[in-house]
């Protein structure tokens, strides 16, 4: 049966609170520097030992460790990271470029700018893929602590 369709012994529609209904919570400097220490090695956000990455491009169910399931909602969690993805991937482009044309200005050469920028914007989009989901589950991790429900 599903979820929507179970009903309470009342008569009213079930309704299963999702674990980041949890309220907001501003992290500490503490907490926050543990969060980016996890983050640059791609681990749990919650515990800071698990792998949250299998392979390249896919996340685990679930943390090895303290057993955090890393989709923290619905099958759309990781929209959000969609947004991270691109600001990533973005910002790097933009500033690789504007490296780029400082460096060689002002003899830049326009035909390698010409056929090097997609192939630029490519590697930053493929490299960046898998980093914004762990950047998006810390960050909310990291503002919606972790309850013990979740870690059932």
């Amino acid at each position: 049966m599903s979820e929507a369709s179970r009903q309470e012994p009342h008569g009213a529609p079930a309704v299963r609170r999702r674990t980041t209904d949890t309220p907001l919570a501003l992290p500490s400097a503490g907490r926050a520097f543990a969060a980016l220490s996890s983050l640059v090695r791609l681990r749990c956000p919650n515990c800071r030992r698990g792998a949250v990455l299998k392979g390249w491009y896919r996340v685990h169910d679930r943390c090895s460790s303290c057993h955090l399931r890393y989709e923290r909602s619905d099958e759309n969690y990781f929209a959000g990271a969609v947004f991270v993805h691109f600001m990533l991937s973005g910002f790097s482009f933009a500033a690789s470029l504007l490296l780029f044309l400082m460096l060689s200005w002002p003899t830049v050469p326009w035909t390698a700018l010409t056929i090097g920028t997609p192939l630029a914007m490519l590697f930053f989009a493929v490299a960046f893929f898998p980093i914004s989901k762990v950047v998006w589950l810390t960050a909310d991790v990291m503002l919606r602590p972790v309850t013990s429900e979740e870690l059932e």
